[in-house]
């Protein structure tokens, strides 16, 4: 509000003073020329009469007056809320920005962290499957260096596609690995650990319905399903193993103790 408001908003109160001093000057000099004397000895009725005339128009004015000023006030606290109104909706929308930008910081920054992991689990699937290749023989010395070129130029399924297409020519794959991997440590490490890391792969939330489905159906699901029978089938070898070897190795204690000597 600028001064000129101010001062016009005054006008009633600045015009009230000044009626009000001329109207008790007026009533002074009515007043002096009757005598002070004079006053006082008027009947009560006539001095009643004397003072509503004098102090009436004077109470007239100022109620007047702070009719205005109760209108003057009551528009400037309505103007007021107005304001602390505005301002709290553009809080209030600020907030939501602001709410809103978070929500889409974290989803981003939760999306990078989820990108992040799944890229590190399918390396990690990529070296199992290039020491399995190299240990099984899928792929040669000699070539395995070629395969991590292609696999670094983006082809992410070359080490498991090397396996698929040894399936396709050999269809007792699934047992010939689960021999081998009963007899190298190695191997068997690294078929464990892609079997492992694809099913938390798979496990893990995924948005994208597309990357589901590739994940699934893709070259890395059938070898999953490959690995896995292998996978299945050295855990029951190995079990038949142990149970051979105890079985044995309780005949040998059968032979050797005293009753068997007998």
């Amino acid at each position: 509000m600028n001064d000129f408001s101010q001062v016009r908003e005054r006008l009633p109160l600045v015009f009230a003073v000044a009626a009000s001093v001329a109207w008790i000057g007026v009533l002074g000099v009515y007043l002096h020329g009757l005598g002070f004397y004079a006053v006082l000895q008027l009947p009560p009725a006539q001095l009643a009469t004397l003072l509503a005339a004098g102090g009436g128009p004077l109470a007239a004015l100022w109620l007047i007056v702070a009719v205005f000023e109760h209108r003057r006030e009551t528009k400037h606290l309505a103007r007021r809320m107005g304001e602390m109104i505005t301002q709290t909706r553009q809080t209030v929308q600020q907030s939501e920005v602001q709410a809103r930008a978070l929500l889409q910081l974290l989803g981003q920054t939760g999306r990078a962290q989820s990108a992040e992991a799944r890229t590190m689990a399918l390396h990690d699937m990529a070296t199992n499957a290039a020491v399995l290749a190299e240990r099984l023989g899928v792929i040669t010395r000699e070539n395995i260096n070629g395969a991590w070129t292609r696999y670094g130029s983006g082809h992410e399924t070359v080490f498991v596609q090397s396996f698929l297409a040894f399936a396709a020519t050999h269809p007792e794959l699934t047992e010939r690995m689960a021999e081998a991997v009963t007899r190298d440590s190695t191997a068997r490490v690294a078929l464990a650990g892609f079997v492992r890391r694809y099913e938390q792969l798979r496990a893990a939330p995924a948005d994208d319905k597309i990357m589901r489905e590739i994940l699934e159906d893709g070259a890395l699901g059938r070898a999953y399903r490959l690995f896995k029978a292998a996978d299945d089938l050295a855990n029951g070898g190995r079990a038949d193993k142990v149970a051979a070897d105890l079985a044995a190795l309780s005949q040998r204690l059968d032979a050797v103790a005293p009753g068997g000597a007998e």
